[in-house]
C-alpha cells in the first residue's frame, strides 16, 4: 500500500513540476526525408597560375 502512495505522490510531484506531456506521435503520422541536393563542389581557382604567382610574389 505505501509504494502505491508513494507511485501516486510521486506522479502528483512530476506532474506539477513539468505539467501535461504533449500528444503521442504515432508512426504512422511521421514522414521520412530525403535531402535532394547535391554536395557543393569546389570553385574554380580565380586567375591563372602565372596570375597568383605575379601576385604572391609582390611583383
Amino acid at each position: 500500500m505505501d509504494k502505491e502512495l508513494d507511485d501516486r505522490e510521486s506522479a502528483r510531484v512530476r506532474a506539477a513540476r513539468f505539467g501535461k506531456l504533449p500528444a503521442r506521435i504515432h508512426p504512422d503520422s511521421t514522414v521520412e526525408t530525403v535531402g535532394t541536393t547535391s554536395p557543393q563542389s569546389r570553385p574554380d581557382a580565380a586567375g591563372s597560375e602565372e596570375q597568383r604567382q605575379v601576385f604572391l610574389a609582390g611583383g
